[in-house]
């Protein structure tokens, strides 16, 4: 049977377009907050990899944009010019900010039929900044609280008990001045202890821990000038300024590179440090939750998975399947034993992978455990910007150039003046 021409054009195009549907592919750019040549990287590759290859009709791009503060503004900047990322991974406090520029989708759109119980094996310290007014706008992911670690050689050393570590603020503060070493001049050339000095996150545990807050759950209100966190601020000038025990200026990776390196006994940090300091320390150390006062809290901290607006529908929806493939507990479990972060879920903890890991390495129980008393991250609307007045009044506070009662005053008058704009 001959065809005619215009037979053969309509069965050809007919082809054309339904190979064109059967093999189309949905791309996606990722924003992830690491740099190029780290080991996350190398792992997010990998995640990634394993993604596109499971879902042949989506291919995700990571694009890794330096810190989370970088991440941030590259992934506003691109929304703002009309090339938004289809999902970024950035803090979790950045809610309030993305929401003011009306830059991300809300979660429980995809939260529907099958997937509408989807946060329930979610841990809930961790949801918290995740949702505002009982609407999802994000999903955690890279998740962590600050813990305690601490040098056991360091504490045989001084007659201290390595499997006791302390447990309130007072048995702190009598640990780091056994285990603070000084020469003959009064020079310390061996801290008992390091906190987080140089970021506004460690002193938040500090604040819950003395019956203090921060902030209303909606970001409009602060809470900074009040007997409270009066209490955590002095206890940080007293064992550095008084006691000095502890360093009045330190990052997170300074602070993790003189534990490894026995320059301090005991420090607060990340759980992401966690593989850092066993793959580095070359001595016996230990992990516990961090020491209480009027009661045991910490504040959770990391990053959370954003779907950005002005995609197209089917990248929506791509986007949506891409998260939930990332928050499976099984990447969630592989996530935690390469990074030292915590699984974002319970779930995750009934993987085979991290049973196996958990033997080997029981501290990231201990991680687990205590998100138990895990709390809301200290978030505002103009979060940055208050960081930096909380985090410049702390370094005041320390180096002693103002004191802690007229401190802590002028940063709620500040804190409210930049808040003022978000009032109802």
């Amino acid at each position: 049977m001959k065809l005619g021409f215009k037979t053969f054009l309509v069965i050809f195009v007919s082809v054309v377009l339904i190979a064109g549907t059967a093999f189309s592919v949905t791309n996606l750019r990722f924003f992830f907050p690491v740099q190029v040549a780290g080991a996350l990287a190398v792992l997010m590759d990998e995640v990634v990899a394993d993604f596109n290859s499971e879902h042949p009709d989506i291919f995700v791009e990571p694009i890794y944009s330096g810190n989370y503060d970088q991440t941030m503004q590259k992934a506003v900047t691109a929304a703002q010019g009309k090339n938004p990322p289809d999902v970024a991974l950035l803090l979790a406090i950045d809610i309030f900010s993305l929401l003011d520029m009306n830059l991300i989708e809300d979660m429980d759109q995809f939260m529907v039929g099958e997937d509408a119980n989807f946060t329930e094996p979610f841990y809930a310290g961790f949801l918290e900044n995740s949702m505002i007014d009982g609407v999802t706008w994000s999903i955690p992911f890279q998740r962590s609280t600050p813990i305690f670690y601490y040098n056991k050689d360091h504490f045989r050393e001084v007659g201290l008990d390595p499997e006791n570590p302390p447990k309130t603020w007072a048995e702190l503060l009598e640990a780091a001045k056994k285990l603070t070493v000084k020469d003959s001049r009064g020079n310390v050339t061996r801290w008992g202890f390091e906190d987080i000095t140089d970021d506004t996150w460690t002193i938040q545990a500090w604040i819950l821990q003395a019956g203090g807050k921060y902030a209303n759950e909606t970001g409009t209100e602060s809470y900074f000038d009040t007997p409270e966190v009066a209490k955590a601020v002095e206890q940080w000038t007293y064992m550095t300024n008084v006691e000095r025990v502890m360093p009045r200026h330190r990052s997170y990776g300074a602070a993790s590179q003189d534990f490894v390196a026995g320059a301090a006994s005991m420090m607060y940090n990340s759980t992401g440090s966690l593989s850092f300091v066993k793959s580095s320390a070359t001595f016996d150390f230990g992990v516990a939750p961090l020491p209480g006062e009027a009661k045991k809290a910490v504040p959770t901290g990391g990053g959370n998975l954003y779907i950005f607006k002005g995609i197209p529908e089917e990248n929506k929806e791509a986007a949506w399947t891409f998260v939930k493939w990332l928050s499976k507990p099984e990447n969630s479990a592989r996530w935690s034993i390469g990074t030292g972060y915590i699984p974002v879920r319970k779930d995750a903890f009934e993987t085979e992978a991290l049973k196996e890991f958990a033997e080997g390495f029981p501290y990231i129980l201990v991680a687990r455990d205590q998100l138990d008393v895990a709390r809301r991250e200290m978030a505002f609307h103009s979060n940055s910007q208050i960081r930096e007045v909380f985090l410049t009044t702390l370094q005041n506070i320390l180096d002693e150039r103002v004191s802690i009662s007229a401190g802590l005053k002028q940063l709620q008058e500040e804190v409210e003046m930049i808040l003022a704009p978000y009032k109802k």
